[in-house]
């Protein structure tokens, strides 16, 4: 395959799964900030950063413009993940990976950065385990990739070259995108359940 053939699929098929991934990421509002969400379970789940969604509700608008209220069910802030629940069925879930990600994959990071709604950003996981001390000195993992982040990208999935979601992106540091793993946001949406059926 020609060079200028391998890259024409290479943006068709970054198409496609920009195109798969979209109607799972959601907008979210609380208070005066915002950013995005990613759509966790069907029945309406939805993960974002604690930062994004600091209080006990939150307004989640989806791609097709209709906005719900939704209530905060589980927070973990030394990681800054938040899980939303609004009550409604039928949402069209992201897929998680459960498997690590490997330093030089590919990913993409779609979010709202700006006010520009399901913006897009591709790079490569620069490191699959770097470990961070937040303000409160405990330690988390995060992935670091070389993606263009901005204000309203928080929140948003990180996902790989098949369109699982490996990350929730949370931050910049150094220039570099920062994500906290899909394992810490699956953690989180179970132990939600879990103290909701309690």
């Amino acid at each position: 395959m020609a060079a200028q053939d391998y890259l024409q699929e290479l943006e068709r098929e970054t198409d496609r799964l920009v195109q798969r991934i979209a109607p799972s990421v959601v907008g979210v509002r609380a208070g005066h900030g915002q950013g995005a969400g990613t759509i966790w379970r069907a029945d309406g789940l939805i993960v974002t950063n604690h930062h994004v969604a600091p209080y006990d509700r939150a307004d989640v608008t989806f791609a097709d413009g209709k906005t719900l209220s939704g209530r905060v069910i589980a927070r973990d802030q030394p990681n800054d993940l938040a899980v939303i629940s609004v009550g409604t069925g039928g949402l069209h879930a992201a897929t998680a990976r459960t498997t690590p990600v490997r330093t030089g994959e590919l990913v993409i990071a779609v979010g709202h950065p700006f006010g520009v709604r399901y913006a897009v950003a591709t790079g490569i996981v620069s490191s699959a385990s770097v470990v961070m001390a937040g303000a409160e000195g405990i330690e988390r993992p995060m992935i670091r990739a070389d993606v263009a982040l901005g204000p309203g990208n928080s929140g948003g999935p990180l996902i790989d070259a098949i369109g699982r979601v490996v990350g929730i992106n949370a931050m910049v540091g150094g220039g570099m995108a920062l994500a906290i793993p899909s394992t810490l946001a699956e953690w989180l949406v179970q132990a939600g359940i879990a103290r909701a059926a309690a």
